[in-house]
């Protein structure tokens, strides 16, 4: 699944470094650093106790040291178990370092509310953010019935509520797959659920050709499906890990065909984002 960028490094590294900036007006000493946690994530997924949960954060230093250094991260909340935490640190500019954070996760029970927290450490500091919240519905039943061919899904820009979930996936089965429709998590708000039979083209937006799901809709033997779906998140988080299931038919049989995750961020700010995400000086 291709994912777009996720976060505009140049616009959130200028708006640190301008914060900075004030303490050195004057002639007054060096400002120390600053950091910014991107967090108000919304988890929602529908996994297995077998497949990993891709999340990520990003963690943005401005006026960098030879201190500026991430030494440890936690993602921590009961029923998930953190299986492994990879960074990738990449310089923005002279006045900027990026610490891209990576953890593999795993959901040992379905979680409707819960709220991770993140603690990260540095040489200077160690501090403890909310990370924000967490729906995952575990399934029983694993299917790989479809081809995943194509994935639109995925965006950054301005904050939004709304959003589209697009993906094309192909029956290579002798007998037509039936979708019943998207299983998520439980925390974003499932709207229109939309498809394409046999799509020439598939816009990351929904078609104006694009049916309606109002029942079942079988996928015939060797044809393709462009499927949508509207969701909307609560306003009080402004990232969204989303990672829907496909509810499944196939011979009598029924089970649910997981998707690769997509990210939706903010990336444009109308002001400071600072005044929206936590900071650490030091």
């Amino acid at each position: 699944m291709a994912l777009r960028a996720w976060f505009s490094r140049a616009a959130a590294s200028a708006a640190l470094v301008g914060v900075c900036a004030v303490s050195t007006a004057c002639g007054s000493s060096p400002a120390s650093s600053q950091w910014m946690l991107v967090n108000h994530w919304m988890i929602d997924a529908v996994t297995t106790k077998q497949a990993p949960l891709a999340l990520q954060c990003l963690l943005i230093d401005a006026n960098p040291t030879t201190q500026s250094v991430v030494s440890s991260a936690q993602l921590q909340t009961p029923g998930l178990h953190t299986r492994s935490f990879s960074q990738q640190e990449l310089e923005l500019t002279n006045d900027s370092i990026e610490f891209q954070l990576h953890f593999t996760s795993m959901a040992t029970r379905s979680m409707r509310g819960a709220e991770p927290t993140l603690t990260i450490a540095t040489p200077n500091w160690t501090h403890t953010f909310s990370f924000g919240e967490m729906d995952v519905t575990l399934v029983p039943k694993r299917v790989n019935w479809l081809l995943q061919l194509r994935s639109f899904a995925g965006e950054s820009g301005a904050f939004t509520t709304s959003h589209v979930f697009a993906m094309v996936v192909a029956n290579p089965l002798p007998h037509p797959v039936t979708f019943d429709g998207f299983a998520v998590g439980g925390g974003v708000e499932l709207g229109r659920t939309a498809y394409v039979m046999d799509p020439k083209q598939a816009p990351i937006t929904i078609p104006t050709q694009a049916k309606t799901l109002v029942s079942p809709i079988d996928i015939p033997p060797g044809h393709t499906l462009a499927l949508y779906c509207t969701f909307r998140q609560p306003s009080a988080y402004r990232n969204v890990y989303f990672q829907p299931a496909l509810r499944l038919t196939y011979q009598g049989q029924s089970g649910y065909e997981l998707t690769n995750p997509a990210l939706y961020t903010e990336t444009k700010f109308k002001g400071d984002p600072t005044a929206i995400y936590p900071t650490v000086n030091g």
